[in-house]
């Protein structure tokens, strides 16, 4: 359809679409429905609606089917439902990270796997030591993870004034860190486990692996033995988020034909296209519909299930997965007498020395000792000074926080509450730091 024939509507659609589809797809965009969801969690629970939150969050949602009940929590669902469909997007960032990202070359694979232990041992230690002799020591993998949406955002406001390739670096840091949680999740925080339920979901996985080997590209076999593997997983009491990692990484990252043959393939079909008429008629004609189905075949063959997921789960799981975790998870009472107390509990003060202090001395130390015995290489452009100010950054926990914190304190909820208060206080601080040390060797340069 050319200009000429589209209608003012039409025109004037198109018009706001394309820089609506930009915003959107901004990664500051994820940053604002994080914190805005954020915002409304806090002034929900500490409003006079906070019983109508609570009953919201243990709402609980099923279906009976003869003597067959299932029914659980809609604070559940999202847990150990729905972010498992972002723990899925995650492990399919990682394996592109590995086989073709900043995690390929192995210098700097080195560097980001150095700066990420440190930043993950470190929070753990200082945590520890606080809580060595209480039962909240169950909480140490608390400060570990970095909230990479966040930390992105936070970061993408000094855009300006750091180097493009320092942004490449708090994902792959961000993506290591990531891949250490799901670790610590799966082996720390799983409760009663079933053997027989988990060798289950291990060989449905090894089965989905074969289908990839055997060059199985249909996204209805993933999808029907995925969730039939997160089930099990489900019911071993491993924590099914593991199950949403080790099914992306079966998923297939090579292309079935390769450029060059695909290459000749699409100049055949088009040319036999342009030859029969000028215009093609899809809706007239069953040949030109059916040549233009071939060029969506091929160029779908020619791409990877892996980029073409990734690319199909970014978006919902930006605007509608995690807010919705958040909105959820985030909504906690808090006044300056809570703030206080928790400052004087081992707790907060184990997660806010632990995510401020600890990633910023794990971090920045790996980094000086992978540089002082040329273990790794920073990226080009990307000075130490770079990575003080990321390592602040990365003391920004709070989606993966707060996911850890609900698994650790499942079976003490008094503990809660604080823990939540005082992972958001400990992020807006490393925010601020890692932004004010930013711009202030910006400005010295």
């Amino acid at each position: 359809m050319t200009d000429d024939s589209k209608n003012a509507l039409q025109r004037g659609l198109e018009n706001i679409q394309d820089p609506f589809s930009s915003f959107i797809r901004a990664q500051a965009t994820t940053s604002w429905f994080l914190l805005l969801a954020t915002i409304i969690a806090l002034w929900w629970a500490n409003s006079e609606y906070y019983s109508s939150y609570q009953n919201l969050t243990h709402t609980s949602i099923g279906f009976f089917l003869g003597g067959y009940k299932l029914e659980t929590s809609l604070n559940h669902i999202i847990n150990d439902g729905f972010m498992v469909i972002f723990f899925f997007f995650l492990g399919l960032e990682i394996k592109r990270e590995v086989l073709a990202g900043d995690l390929a070359r192995p210098e700097n694979r080195r560097m980001l796997i150095l700066c990420a232990i440190g930043g993950m041992v470190c929070p753990a230690v200082i945590y520890a030591l606080f809580n060595w002799s209480h039962d909240s020591l169950v909480g140490w993998g608390i400060p570990m993870a970095t909230d990479t949406a966040f930390a992105l955002g936070v970061l993408t406001t000094v855009r300006k004034y750091i180097p493009t390739s320092l942004l490449a670096f708090l994902v792959g840091l961000a993506i290591v860190d990531d891949v250490g949680a799901i670790l610590v999740i799966a082996i720390f925080y799983t409760q009663d486990l079933s053997i027989l339920h988990l060798l289950s979901a291990f060989a449905l996985i090894a089965f989905l692996a074969l289908g990839n080997y055997a060059g199985v590209r249909q996204p209805y076999f993933y999808i029907i033995f995925g969730v039939a593997a997160w089930w099990m997983m489900l019911k071993s009491g491993v924590h099914p988020t593991f199950a949403g990692v080790a099914i992306a990484l079966t998923v297939p990252a090579r292309p079935k034909l390769t450029s060059e043959k695909q290459l000749v393939k699409a100049r055949s079909t088009i040319k036999s296209m342009q030859k029969k008429s000028v215009s093609v008629d899809v809706l007239g004609s069953r040949e030109a519909h059916e040549q233009v189905l071939d060029m969506r075949d091929l160029a779908e063959r020619a791409s990877t299930p892996l980029r073409r997921w990734e690319d199909a789960l970014e978006l919902p799981v930006a605007l509608f997965i995690l807010p919705l975790f958040v909105l959820t998870n985030a909504g906690v009472p808090f006044s300056v007498n809570s703030f206080v107390e928790s400052l004087q509990h081992p707790i907060g003060l184990g997660i806010m020395t632990g995510l401020v202090l600890g990633k910023f001395i794990g971090i920045s130390g790996a980094c000086w000792l992978g540089l002082r015995y040329k273990i790794g290489c920073l990226p080009n452009g990307v000075s130490f000074q770079h990575i003080i100010g990321v390592s602040l950054i990365a003391g920004i926990g709070f989606t993966m926080s707060t996911f850890i914190a609900t698994l650790g304190f499942d079976s003490l909820p008094i503990h809660l509450q604080s823990t939540k208060s005082s992972i958001l206080v400990a992020s807006l601080i490393s925010a601020i730091l890692g932004v004010l040390y930013l711009r202030f060797i910006a400005s010295k340069k």
